[in-house]
């Protein structure tokens, strides 16, 4: 766990860097210079950039995470013609989707064309912002695989939020007008994907050559298969996790307004997503040299590390959101009040995924990879009706639903089949230890009346919450890398180093 908790501590720390800058946008900036409308586009083009990226990368990126290891132990890096391989294969999902947006426009046009005429003008926006995103993502799957995970994070957590708040402020001083700073706003992944290619490309490690290796040519019949699997079941999980502002703004009675919510709201679960991110993109290297080597007890280890400490960083951080989240809502205004309810139930689902750890990394890099296609088959075609229906009945809050109904299955079905075929699971007593102290420290205070200034009462709940949370996690010895990473800090503190 040595790599994992020093590589995470620093992504962790710019990702939070990122976020940092990206709540100063979307806290300050976005409801002061645009209109709930506005700030509801801005999200269903990164669901749209997010979905259609998908496509792009054409399986793409698991061939990266689970042939790299392979590639790199066979052939020499001039002779590694993975980068060629997979270049390929996002140019032909690449023309996939454009055919498909072009194609069908009209279609899409007519469906948002009710509720959010907003997003009309700005369909062509789509292009750039997927293709970039695409161009991103292959990167970062490249940067996992050599471990240099710290620049992915930095540049795609922090760098695309330091250029939104470029727009902002040349918005602020009228430099640009609204509609030039969503064009501009399309192109914010552009940067993070060059600069990542760029300094691959000059370590060379990331060789381009044109032709196909032999080991390509001997297991190309396996990576397809393995590819396409895998690849539509990652694109189902990409549909799963936009298909809900884009339901919402297509069948929602507010339209882009109750998007704007709904975007507030998974705010406050994606700060959840963020140890879990960070940690992902290290263990996945790890996993997938730990089948190569078949050592299941080093899988074991970090199958039940990685699920206790996201716990504890997911507890902390929901219970801070819980226990502030009506001084939010007086904060954004009236209309964000269903806010509340939204992180309550999205909140636990993502509780239950964090707590069931790397089961989808083992599943996918280990021999039932077909079965992580299956569940997550299963799991799209099970969310997007239910989305429909629920967000149709109850609006905003039954997407919130939805979710949870929806994470809660597939996490049930993946730790089930772990534990039958390989006799692993990733809770101990600790885990029932860390959800009790949570619970309580939440509970006591949420509880605490009003301050009476939403500013004093973030800091005076937040304040008391860290300075019980944190000495019991310690004092009851929950987590040694959690101990360990806050003795560091203290040694660092006192030494001065």
């Amino acid at each position: 766990m040595g790599i994992i908790r020093k590589q995470s501590i620093y992504s962790s720390i710019f990702t939070y860097l990122g976020f940092a800058i990206g709540g100063l946008n979307f806290f300050i900036l976005f409801p002061h210079f645009l209109t709930n409308e506005q700030i509801g586009l801005s999200r269903l083009l990164l669901d749209f950039g997010m979905l259609f990226a998908a496509v792009c990368t054409f399986g793409s990126m698991p061939i990266i995470y689970k042939f790299y290891p392979f590639y790199k132990s066979y052939l020499p890096d001039k002779k590694n013609d993975l980068p060629f391989v997979t270049i390929l294969l996002t140019l032909v999902g690449t023309v996939i989707f454009l055919w498909a947006t072009i194609y069908f426009k009209d279609f899409i046009l007519r469906k948002f064309g009710a509720r959010s005429p907003l997003f009309l003008p700005y369909y062509d926006l789509i292009y750039p912002i997927t293709i970039s995103l695409a161009i991103l993502n292959l990167a970062e799957a490249y940067a996992w695989s050599l471990r240099r995970t710290v620049i992915s994070n930095f540049l795609k957590e922090v760098g695309f939020r330091l250029i939104t708040s470029l727009l902002l402020a040349f918005l602020i001083f009228k430099w640009i007008n609204i509609h030039e700073f969503f064009i501009g706003y399309s192109f914010i992944y552009f940067p993070a994907g060059f600069i990542l290619i760029t300094v691959f490309r000059k370590a060379g490690q990331l060789p381009l050559n044109f032709s196909f290796s032999n080991l390509t040519k001997r297991i190309y019949k396996k990576i397809f298969a393995f590819s396409m699997f895998i690849y539509a079941g990652q694109l189902l999980n990409v549909v799963s996790r936009t298909i809900d502002g884009i339901i919402i703004s297509s069948q929602s009675l507010k339209g882009l307004v109750d998007v704007a919510v709904f975007t507030y709201a998974t705010y406050f679960i994606s700060i959840m997503e963020v140890p879990q991110r960070s940690m992902t993109s290290i263990a996945t290297p790890i996993i997938a040299e730990a089948w190569k080597n078949k050592d299941l007890g080093k899988i074991k280890e970090l199958y039940q590390k990685t699920s206790l400490n996201l716990l504890i960083a997911g507890l902390g951080i929901w219970g801070l959101c819980m226990v502030n989240m009506n001084s939010a809502i007086a904060y954004l205004g009236p209309e964000y009040s269903p806010m509340k309810t939204i992180v309550l139930i999205m909140g636990i689902a993502k509780l239950v995924d964090l707590g069931t750890g790397m089961n989808s990394q083992i599943l996918i890099l280990s021999k039932y990879w077909k079965l992580d296609f299956a569940s997550n088959t299963l799991f799209v075609l099970f969310a997007i009706p239910l989305n429909y229906f629920l967000i149709r009945r109850f609006g905003v809050i039954g997407s919130a639903w939805a979710n949870f109904i929806g994470f809660l299955a597939l996490n049930v079905a993946r730790y089930l089949f772990i534990m039958k075929a390989y006799r692993l699971q990733p809770f101990t007593a600790k885990t029932a230890t860390v959800i009790l102290i949570a619970g309580i420290v939440t509970l006591l205070c949420y509880l605490l009346p009003f301050m009476g200034n939403i500013y004093l009462d973030v800091a005076v709940r937040s304040t008391l919450f860290a300075a019980i949370f944190i000495p019991l996690i310690l004092r009851f010895n929950v987590s040694e890398d959690f101990s360990a990473l806050f003795a560091g800090i203290m040694q660092k503190i006192r030494t001065g180093r």
